[in-house]
């Protein structure tokens, strides 16, 4: 197994997926320290990129995945927030990340050109996002997401009146079309903004009566507002169940199997228990 050292992670790879595991100390980016580890498989990656760098900012390595399973891509209009498919090292150590770079580019290839069914990118994304329940706080108040639902609570100490007294609003994951983030750039705040489905929104002026938004001030909540809206939108795409289980007959071992591999879905945070319930029932109906 093939592993690279960085800043703040330590990557490995097989023949079969990429493992990123993230340090704890104050310095590394709360989004990796919430996340802990998480892998993709090989046959996901669609690019990777190397930077040599220079002297002063070192080298960076960054994956791109394909379509729908980097559930970051979409939310960072900047390009400079933290994401567990970058990795960034010291200057003397180039050669290594940059050997490092071409194994793994090799490897994917490899991985791409033999792979006989190509992964569900909703399933992949969830495995870069926290694992519902999930809650992060801002100086406003909080979000809370336990799979099912979402909700903005405004307790914070910056809270504005009109918030304080709404006190709350929670919304069915069948409401939302997704969840937008907008980092702090120079002296604007951040938030996390809510969209529901059907329902279309005017732009954000005034923050303190937007019913639908957490603000972050400063950097404080910045990377856990981040985690939040990816963990949420990979949610809101459905999870399709296995193509091998697809493709088989219909008797009741083949389906109790299905029930079962949507069962260890669920138990990884891959499915929401309604979505379990449905394929489950659906499933019995076949019986």
């Amino acid at each position: 197994m093939e592993e690279l050292h960085g800043h703040h992670a330590i990557w490995r790879f097989d023949e079969e997926r990429v493992r990123f595991g993230f340090g704890t100390g104050r310095k590394v980016p709360q989004l990796l320290r919430a996340l802990g580890h998480c892998t993709v498989p090989l046959v996901a990656v669609r690019d990777v990129e190397f930077d040599p760098g220079d002297r002063k900012r070192g080298w960076r390595l960054r994956l791109r995945l394909v379509d729908g399973a980097d559930p970051y891509t979409e939310l960072d209009t900047t390009g400079t927030a933290s994401t567990p498919l970058l990795l960034t090292g010291a200057h003397d150590k180039e050669l290594v990340a940059e050997y490092f770079s071409e194994q793994l580019a090799a490897s994917t290839r490899f991985a791409r050109e033999t792979a006989q069914e190509q992964p569900d990118p909703a399933v992949i994304a969830r495995g870069l996002v926290a694992r519902p329940p999930l809650q992060v706080r801002t100086a406003e108040g909080s979000a809370s997401f336990d799979g099912d639902r979402m909700r903005l609570q405004w307790d914070g100490w910056m809270t504005s009146t009109p918030k304080e007294r709404e006190q709350f609003r929670e919304y069915r994951l069948s409401e939302v079309d997704r969840v937008q983030w907008t980092p702090q750039v120079d002296f604007s705040e951040g938030f996390l903004r809510v969209v529901l489905r059907g329902v279309t929104l005017t732009e954000t002026s005034d923050l303190e009566n937007d019913f639908f938004t957490l603000v972050s001030h400063g950097a404080k909540g910045s990377d856990e507002t981040l985690l939040m809206a990816a963990t949420v939108n990979s949610h809101t795409v459905p999870v399709e169940e296995p193509a091998e289980l697809e493709t088989a007959g219909d008797d009741g071992d083949v389906i109790f199997a299905k029930i079962r591999e949507l069962g260890r879905l669920r138990a990884e945070g891959l499915l929401t228990e309604d979505e379990f319930s449905t394929k489950k029932a659906e499933l019995l109906d076949r019986l």
